[in-house]
């Protein structure tokens, strides 16, 4: 017997101070092409304690406002995951960077066989000045890290990608700890180590109009940190 659920597209946004870009995001969600697949979309917006009306305009866009219990982004997903019903869900930055459409591309891989799905900007396009040099080459030796301590038949490209999408009972079995941005890096990790199958697609990422909450050096620590935790931990 088929549940309600499992006709149901879950798209997160976590988001902190992000007026400026929310309603934006959520305009371009493709509701009406993913309902054309036969789902119905669910819009959650994780709010961090924003004071500039994001979780105002959020309402009024028709999504659903959750308020994060904590502090940082690791915190807004774990919230997220524990408030999560349906069949698939994709998580995206608030902050326009990331394309909602890519959604329409990774959607047919979880139907068919992934399990996680992630966007990957250094296997697709990077609109100049949107990456420092600094944070590009971050970001390549923080993916050549989890690659080795987390051999997976493929080569991850984009650890740290804002944009995500994931099957239920990945949701349902990732317990996750990282309160910040090293979120992704903690999912990455238990993920592989849990058996998941992982794909990914190339995508667009476009520069944010404000400045950006990463520190590279501080967030670029704790994320190697991080993978290096994970790798010492048990599967739990």
């Amino acid at each position: 017997m088929e549940h309600m659920h499992d006709k149901t597209i879950c798209i997160l946004l976590p988001a902190l101070n992000e007026a400026e870009t929310i309603g934006s995001v959520i305009d371009n969600i493709p509701i009406d092409e993913i309902k054309a697949r036969g789902y119905d979309v669910n819009i959650m917006v994780v709010d961090g304690h924003s004071t500039d009306g994001t979780g105002e305009i959020a309402i009024s866009k028709g999504a659903r406002l959750v308020k994060q219990k904590g502090i940082g982004k690791g915190d807004a997903v774990q919230t997220a995951f524990e408030s999560f019903e349906g069949k698939f869900l994709f998580m995206l930055d608030a902050d326009n960077t990331y394309k909602p459409r890519e959604i329409l591309t990774m959607l047919p891989m979880l139907e068919n066989g992934y399990d996680v799905v992630l966007g990957s900007r250094l296997n697709g396009s990077v609109k100049k000045g949107a990456m420092t040099t600094l944070n590009y080459v971050g970001n390549r030796a923080i993916n050549i890290t989890a690659n080795v301590l987390f051999p997976n038949g493929h080569k991850a490209s984009d650890v740290c990608t804002g944009l995500w999408g994931f099957k239920d009972e990945v949701i349902d079995q990732l317990n996750l700890n990282a309160d910040n941005f090293d979120i992704e890096a903690e999912m990455y990790a238990k993920c592989i180590k849990q058996g998941f199958k992982v794909g990914e697609i190339p995508i667009f990422y476009d520069c944010r109009p404000n400045e950006t909450k990463l520190n590279s050096f501080s967030d670029g620590a704790r994320i190697f940190l991080r993978l290096l935790k994970e790798r010492v931990r048990d599967n739990n």
